[in-house]
């Protein structure tokens, strides 16, 4: 198939069966960087409520700043993953302490929705991210990437819904689409030639929508297609129920139930009873995240 028709196939599917999703009718890059981080391994349908709760809650990047990491964690339940929660927190502080209202990219487009009053430098020189911006400007998708939680897909989705900017990237759904249409009779495909393909076939005039466009296309279409497994990177989602992760979140969860989300080290010792995993494992990864604190005699948020 032809870049050309190619094109033609997916936009003229897309004319009449584009998703209406609340992030997509916003430029604001503060906005899109929330969606974003909440999308990350998690479905749609289950960001759509939470991502209209946390902008409510947290409607500048000056606000999710400040906020304590129990009404962040409280706000963010429900989504899994807790430390992108706290990573987005810590963007939001170095952005407002590198005066975010300065946040550029080559496009000229500012962080609108940070106040606009100049705020202190970060206070801790030790921080790796607390890096100098030329002009207090990011001026790449690579830039992005030194912010927590930012890794290469989100940078260049960031950088593109926000700002214009016309560098392909893949997800699980776009990678399918190009794998269907490009790659039916190879396996083990590795993503630096798919990415080749998406650069060419990326329509410079509207990268927006034509990424919206491959969205919806991989994940309606061709979301039983079976396309990601001929990917040099493709790895089997493990189930959430009885993993590592499910006995987490089973402890933040008791917490934020909690009377001052704080339990004795004991009743959370006995909430893990069951788990395949060493209790003391669980705990300590959890420490290490900085998603609870411990005492001497307790554990809180």
């Amino acid at each position: 198939m032809t870049i050309l028709a190619f094109q033609r196939t997916i936009l003229s599917w897309y004319k009449t069966n584009r998703r209406d999703l609340p992030w997509r009718n916003t430029k604001d890059p503060y906005k899109i960087l929330v969606s974003e981080v909440m999308l990350q391994q998690t479905q749609v349908t289950r960001v759509i409520p939470k991502y209209k709760d946390f902008l409510k809650a947290f409607p500048t990047l000056e606000s999710l700043s400040k906020t304590s990491d129990k009404k962040l964690l409280k706000t963010w339940a429900g989504l899994g993953y807790w430390r992108r929660a706290l990573a987005l927190k810590e963007t939001a502080r170095i952005l407002v302490n590198a005066q975010a209202a300065k946040f550029l990219t080559s496009s000229r487009r500012r962080f609108s929705t940070v106040a606009k009053r100049k705020s202190p430098r970060a206070q801790n020189p030790k921080s790796r991210r607390d890096f100098e911006v030329r002009s207090l400007e990011i001026l790449s998708p690579r830039e992005l990437e030194t912010l927590p939680g930012i890794g290469p897909y989100t940078a260049r989705a960031v950088s593109c819904f926000a700002f214009g900017n016309t560098e392909a990237f893949l997800d699980t759904n776009i990678r399918r689409v190009y794998l269907h249409f490009f790659f039916k009779n190879k396996k083990d495909v590795p993503d630096r030639e798919i990415v080749r393909i998406a650069q060419k076939a990326l329509r410079k005039k509207d990268p927006r929508e034509w990424h919206y466009a491959l969205f919806d296309y991989g994940a309606t279409v061709l979301k039983n297609s079976g396309a990601n497994r001929r990917s040099r990177h493709y790895a089997k989602q493990s189930k959430f129920e009885g993993s590592f992760r499910s006995f987490r979140t089973k402890v933040v969860n008791f917490l934020l139930s909690q009377k001052q989300n704080r339990a004795p080290q004991k009743t959370i010792e006995a909430l893990l009873k069951e788990s395949p995993y060493p209790k003391e494992k669980v705990i300590a990864s959890l420490l290490k995240d900085r998603l609870i604190k411990q005492s001497s005699t307790h554990y809180s948020l």
